[in-house]
């Protein structure tokens, strides 16, 4: 069976090329804000992993960070930030905040799939670890 992976982003390119690059290891479900990956979430479980933009409607990923790694049923699910902000500040907050990486836009394709990969062996161990 294969992990899931959460992608939220509003900018639709983003989320296709997302989905295309990382369907032949993963189930990738896609959504265009927090809100519709949240119920998502709610009613299929919690995915392997979510990649996240910052800039997205009503609540932004850094948002969405904060509250998931405060909310116990969220909290264990690792996070990948990609965003177009470049700042070091803004990568710092995300990363203090409970982000597992932080790819800056434009991305190279093949370095997201290495990232997720290596975000979910990473994960995979710890689970074996503790289990």
């Amino acid at each position: 069976m294969k992990k899931r992976v959460v992608v939220i982003d509003d900018d639709y390119p983003i989320r296709l090329l997302l989905q295309k690059v990382l369907e032949s290891s993963y189930s990738v479900h896609a959504f265009r804000n927090v809100a519709q990956a949240v119920e998502y979430m709610t009613h299929e479980g919690n995915p392997d992993v979510i990649i996240t933009d910052i800039k997205l409607p009503v609540i932004d990923g850094k948002d969405f960070l904060r509250n998931m790694k405060t909310n116990a049923r969220f909290s264990s699910i690792p996070v990948v930030v990609v965003s177009s902000w470049t700042d070091e500040e803004t990568k710092n907050e995300c990363l203090t905040n409970g982000a597992d990486a932080y790819i800056k836009k434009p991305f190279d394709p093949q370095v997201v799939v290495k990232i997720i990969n290596e975000v979910v062996n990473r994960t995979d161990k710890r689970e074996f670890l503790v289990g």
